[in-house]
C-alpha cells in the first residue's frame, strides 16, 4: 500500500524562486562584456541546487512505493511521463516565444527551425544535433534523461541504492568531472559518448538520493529549541554563502565542488524540518513563488534578447533590472492561464465521467 506523498516544504519553495532568480541575472552577466562590476558570474551553481533537490524527491517517491518490484518498467514510464506533462505546457509557450524571436534577432532558417523540434521532445541532451532557441531545457531533458535510469534502480534496490549505489556514482562521476575539466558547470562538453552535462545530473541526482537518508536521519532526532536555532542558522548562513560566494568575481573554479558541499548541507537541513520556525515558510505564498520559478527559467532568455537588442542604451544594472521584472510579471501571466486551462480541462473530465 502506498504511502502519503505530500512534497510540500516552504523553505525549500522559496529558494527554488530565489536560485531561478540568480539564473535569471547570471545570463544577464554573461552577455554583459566590459562591465566593471556584475552580479553572479557563477551564478550558474544555481542549477546544482534543483538537480539536488529533484533528487531528493525522486528518491521519496520511490521509497514510498511498495517492495513489488514486478511493475518497475511500467511505473517508471509513469513517473517520468507524469513530470513531462507538468512541464510541457510551460516548456511549449517558452519555446515557440524563444523560436520567434530567435528568428527575427538571428534570421533562423527553415532547416534551422525544423531542427529545433528536439527541444520539445525533450531529447535536447541526446547528442542529436540541433538547433537551441530554448536553451534552459537542457536541464530538464538531462534530468529526464538520468532519472530515466536511476529511478527504476532506486525502486528495485532502495537502501542498497542510497548506502551503496549512489556514493559510487557521486565519488566517481564527480571526481572524473573535476580531473577532467576542472569545474563542476559543464553542460555541452563532449565526452566522447555523452555531453558532459549528462553526467553532471546523473551524479548530483544521485546525491541528492543520498541526502534522502541524511533528511530522514535528521528526523528521528529530538533537537532542543537551541539546536534547532542553531540548525536555521547554519541552514540561512550555507543558502546566502551560495550567493555570496558566486558573486566574487575572480572567485577559483574549484570553488564550484565547495558550494555543492554547502548546499547538501542547507537542504538537508532545510527538508528535514528540523529548525526554529521551519512552518513560517509553509504557506501559500511560498508555494507560488515555486510555481513561478519554471517559467521565470523558461522564459527569461528570449526576455533577456530582447532586452539586449532593443535597450542597448541602459546601463548593465538597469538591464538587469528590466530582465527580472519582466521575467517575474510574464511569468505570472503564463502561470495564470496554464492553471486556468489546467482547472478548465480538469472540470470537463470530472463532468464527462
Amino acid at each position: 500500500m502506498k504511502k502519503n506523498t505530500n512534497t510540500r516544504n516552504g523553505s525549500i519553495s522559496f529558494w527554488k524562486f530565489m536560485f531561478s532568480i540568480m539564473i535569471v541575472i547570471y545570463h544577464v552577466t554573461t552577455v554583459s562584456k566590459g562591465e566593471s562590476f556584475v552580479l553572479f558570474p557563477y551564478g550558474s551553481i544555481a542549477v546544482e541546487f534543483f538537480f539536488l533537490v529533484s533528487g531528493y524527491f525522486m528518491t521519496k517517491k520511490a521509497m514510498q512505493q511498495s517492495d513489488d518490484t514486478k511493475n518497475i518498467a511500467e511505473e517508471t514510464s509513469q513517473y517520468i511521463w507524469k513530470k513531462i506533462k507538468a512541464f510541457f505546457p510551460y516548456i511549449l509557450v517558452a519555446f515557440i516565444i524563444s523560436l520567434i524571436v530567435k528568428c527575427i534577432t538571428e534570421n533562423y532558417t527553415k532547416s534551422q527551425i525544423i531542427n529545433s523540434i528536439w527541444q520539445l521532445l525533450f531529447l535536447d541532451m541526446s547528442s542529436i544535433q540541433k538547433t537551441r532557441p530554448l536553451a534552459p531545457v537542457w536541464y530538464i531533458s538531462a534530468m529526464l534523461i538520468c532519472m530515466l535510469v536511476l529511478y527504476p534502480l532506486i525502486r528495485k534496490y532502495k537502501k542498497n541504492f542510497t548506502h551503496i549505489i549512489a556514493p559510487i556514482i557521486v565519488i566517481f562521476v564527480s571526481g572524473w568531472i573535476s580531473h577532467q575539466y576542472g569545474k563542476l558547470t559543464v553542460i555541452f562538453d563532449w565526452t566522447g559518448i555523452m555531453y558532459a552535462g549528462i553526467l553532471r545530473a546523473f551524479f548530483e541526482l544521485a546525491l541528492g538520493a543520498i541526502l534522502y537518508e541524511v533528511v530522514e536521519k535528521l528526523k528521528t532526532i529530538d533537537f532542543t529549541k537551541f539546536a534547532k536555532f542553531i540548525l536555521k542558522i547554519v541552514e540561512l548562513t550555507g543558502f546566502i554563502s551560495i550567493f555570496f560566494i558566486a558573486n566574487i568575481a575572480n572567485v577559483s573554479t574549484n570553488y564550484d565542488f565547495i558550494m555543492l558541499l554547502i548546499l547538501c548541507v542547507s537542504i538537508s537541513i532545510a527538508l528535514s524540518e528540523k529548525t526554529i520556525g521551519y512552518n513560517l515558510a509553509n504557506n501559500s505564498f511560498c508555494y507560488y513563488l515555486e510555481k513561478l520559478s519554471l517559467p521565470i527559467y523558461l522564459n527569461h532568455v528570449w526576455i533577456r534578447i530582447i532586452v539586449q537588442n532593443y535597450f542597448k542604451q541602459i546601463t548593465y544594472i538597469q538591464k538587469v533590472g528590466l530582465v527580472v521584472i519582466l521575467s517575474i510579471t510574464v511569468s505570472i501571466i503564463i502561470l495564470f492561464f496554464i492553471e486556468k486551462g489546467r482547472k478548465i480541462k480538469w472540470e470537463k473530465q470530472k463532468m464527462s465521467s
